[in-house]
């Protein structure tokens, strides 16, 4: 008797992803482009600190100056790969005439979801267990702690299930797989740009008017945004809280003498930013198992006959 948390569709996306060579292939591709973008920063940064005729820590400075670096490039692959890992995984059944095959098994709408969602996630997963290794060697340099490395890997498994959810979402919207990818590509972009563009000219709005009273405002917008919840994180760990008492979001408002003092207020702006996104992740797979659901889609094939008739 299977367990009652075993789902066919992971265990098998699992399987067969895990016994080509494809998987070591791209693990390795990836950790070096992570590593190579970050010894070449890590050469520009020492060269810059030369010129300048400053004396370069190897305790301290150089250590912060390579999480920093990787910490970037790996939220920009993660960003950046798992909506090609998603974006296809119903649409692609739709497209061999699998989807109601797999409808029809004893599988529930929400576990077929569910399981697509956590096989991509797995390999993003899997990409992140492995850099490991880089993120440790900046324990040799000092300056970030275990916990700040803990923390943002957190950080990183959040992004990658709330980007992931996108990607189903617009699995089960299109029919086509290039469709739901690129829609999936272009939402990235606007959470990434276009929401920091619009939440900077809101917030920027919101301080200039004379009459508006100096409070704590940031638009929800800005909220969405996995990229400013990553920055305010950074500015936050290392000792970056004595230059950014309230992170990113204090030195863009400016205001960080007015926030009010109750304990949601109080909470980083980071942590704000990845409970938002665990919900609107939560309610695009809600969504999502919605619309394959076969009651859904034979209601909408009966109506269209009836209609057709």
């Amino acid at each position: 008797m299977k367990k009652w948390y075993y789902n066919p569709v992971l265990a098998s996306s699992l399987k067969t992803r895990m016994r080509g060579w494809r998987t070591a292939a791209s693990v390795t591709a990836y950790l070096g482009v992570m590593l190579f973008i970050a010894y070449i920063f890590f050469k520009i940064y020492i060269e810059a600190q030369a010129i300048n005729g400053i004396s370069v820590n190897a305790n301290q400075s150089v250590g912060l100056q390579v999480y920093l670096t990787l910490a970037i490039i790996q939220f920009a692959l993660i960003l950046l790969i798992t909506p090609a890992q998603t974006a296809g995984v119903v649409s692609s059944e739709r497209e061999m005439q699998t989807l109601d095959l797999l409808l029809c098994t004893k599988m529930s709408s929400a576990a077929i979801i569910m399981g697509k969602l956590l096989s991509s996630l797995g390999f993003i997963l899997l990409l992140i267990i492995a850099s490991i290794p880089l993120f440790s060697l900046v324990l040799l340099f000092g300056g970030i702690a275990l916990e700040d490395i803990a923390i943002l890997f957190l950080f990183y498994i959040v992004t990658a299930f709330g980007v992931g959810s996108i990607g189903v979402f617009y699995s089960t919207l299109f029919k086509r797989t290039v469709v739901s990818t690129v829609v999936t590509y272009v939402t990235i972009f606007f959470l990434g740009i276009v929401s920091v563009v619009l939440g900077t000219y809101m917030m920027a709005m919101h301080y200039s008017q004379p009459s508006q009273p100096a409070d704590y405002y940031i638009p929800f917008i800005l909220y969405i945004n996995p990229g400013v919840g990553l920055a305010d994180l950074l500015s936050t760990q290392a000792g970056g809280q004595y230059v950014l008492p309230y992170g990113i979001i204090g030195l863009l408002i400016g205001q960080v003498g007015n926030i009010p003092q109750g304990w949601f207020q109080q909470l980083p702006f980071w942590v704000k930013n990845i409970g938002v996104i665990s919900i609107i992740a939560t309610l695009l797979l809600v969504i999502s198992t919605w619309s394959i659901r076969p009651n859904k889609r034979m209601g909408a094939r009966i109506w269209k006959v009836r209609r057709s008739g």
